[in-house]
């Protein structure tokens, strides 16, 4: 095999990974490989085309032994072992380079793409119970805060994935206020909560020559940008997406030229992305540059010792002399509840129960003046499950904004406020439901 004398070697002396990392795991991103996850934890470690590899890659543009990787001084090095075909560091052509996370590897034509190993198991529970106003003994949110407290002052992108009202937009505040930007801006894109026409000029901004504005990865400049419900951000534009994370940099709708962005990005979602990019809803390849670090905040079902804790600070929160911690009988039903709504969900039965029972005691029966009705519900035989949920949601939905509105008086904002509701989204519930908001207008 000849070196390519051509082929520029790529030295990073100074500047290394964003995230040290104890092994490492390489995606395997197309060829007869493809959708393999291959952990690696000796070192150094070779690929190559060679049963003698560590890391073998049956493909014919792959050499015998190709390339390997190396660490150094807690980093690692990629090197090209006088390859026929070269190896590539985000598209180009190197001798040897220092790798960050989510950089993308070419083998010949194979692609692999370099993250840190799912260390969670591996680290220890935080001593702490807390991660800024995120709160928790259990172990599960402990093993959590010692993921966030390792990432914090890092730049590494995060995925944070849970159910409704597990705190994912709390954790998001939580990372960027325990960062380096902390004093920059924080900005957060609804992805769910804006038209497909509106989104694109929502991150990326708008041509000068054309009423031209800034969009959100502009105006997060040397800050946090939190892509709130990710898994609903249009496919043409998860390309767009995938474009400003590789190469970190924005073009406004309309112009011809690009320029720098310097922004940390963070993403969350209730959505299974793994089933949606196997329906070919959402770019695998997004999904990896998201993922460099996931974070799950657990269900507060699988998280009931939290529970006492958290009434306790949610009752903190009201007037003194309002409320009364919960009795016995009524602990263990608030211990035994599923919580569909999760932390949020007991966040409202507390201060509900406040206001609602007799003497103020917490109470999961007291914060439902509804809960000794008969539940009468009717069903249409000729529906499915999933039909008939669709339906009991929607009516759910337009009964739910009615009482909102009269409650606020016909007011957005106020409404959206009580609902803890984006005011974007409120007003896309309102179209859906034809709801004018000025007939409850005080």
């Amino acid at each position: 095999m000849v070196r390519n004398e051509q082929a520029p070697a790529t030295l990073v002396a100074e500047d290394g990974p964003e995230l040290a990392q104890q092994g490492f795991r390489l995606q395997v991103l197309s060829g007869e490989l493809r959708g393999r996850e291959i952990d690696v934890v000796r070192d150094p470690v070779t690929l190559g085309k060679s049963r003698s590899s560590d890391v073998v890659l049956p493909d014919e543009s792959v050499s015998r032994i190709h390339a390997e990787i190396r660490r150094e001084e807690g980093r690692y090095r990629l090197f090209d072992r006088e390859s026929t075909n070269g190896t590539f560091l985000g598209g180009s052509r190197i001798g040897d380079a220092w790798l960050r996370p989510g950089d993308v590897i070419g083998i010949g034509k194979v692609e692999l793409r370099f993250v840190p190993r799912d260390s969670r198991a591996e680290l220890l529970p935080s001593e702490h119970d807390h991660f800024g106003p995120v709160l928790g003994r259990s172990l599960a949110m402990r093993r959590l805060f010692s993921v966030l407290e390792r990432i914090a002052d890092k730049d590494v992108t995060v995925l944070i994935r849970g159910e409704t009202g597990t705190g994912k937009d709390l954790i998001a505040r939580a990372l960027h206020d325990a960062s380096p930007r902390r004093d920059q801006p924080y900005v957060v894109v609804d992805c769910g909560a804006i038209g497909s026409e509106a989104i694109e000029g929502e991150l990326f901004g708008q041509d000068s020559d054309k009423g031209g504005r800034r969009g959100a990865l502009e105006l997060a400049e040397r800050g946090t940008l939190v892509l709130d419900d990710v898994g609903e951000l249009p496919l043409d534009l998860q390309a767009k997406l995938l474009r400003v994370l590789e190469t970190r940099k924005v073009r406004r709708i309309g112009a011809t030229e690009e320029s720098d962005v310097d922004v940390r990005i963070l993403a969350t979602t209730h959505r299974d992305l793994a089933a949606m990019i196997a329906a070919g809803e959402f770019r695998e390849d997004l999904f990896f540059r998201l993922a460099i670090v996931s974070c799950d905040p657990p269900p507060l079902r699988e998280r009931r010792d939290d529970i006492p804790m958290l009434i306790e600070a949610f009752s903190r929160r009201l007037p003194a002399g309002m409320w009364r911690s919960p009795a016995p009988e009524a602990m263990a039903r608030l211990l035994g509840y599923e919580w569909p709504g999760n932390v949020r969900e007991l966040r409202n039965v507390v201060e509900r129960s406040a206001y609602l029972s007799p003497d103020g005691g917490i109470d999961l029966l007291a914060s439902d003046a509804r809960r000794d009705e008969p539940r009468k519900v009717s069903f249409d035989p000729t529906l499915t499950f999933r039909e008939q949920k669709e339906r009991a949601v929607e009516r759910f939905e337009d009964a739910y904004l009615h009482w909102l509105l009269e409650r606020a008086g016909g007011n957005i904002s106020r409404a959206a406020r009580e609902a803890d509701m984006d005011r974007k989204y409120l007003h896309k519930l309102l179209r859906r439901y034809d709801i004018d908001a000025k007939q409850y207008g005080k």
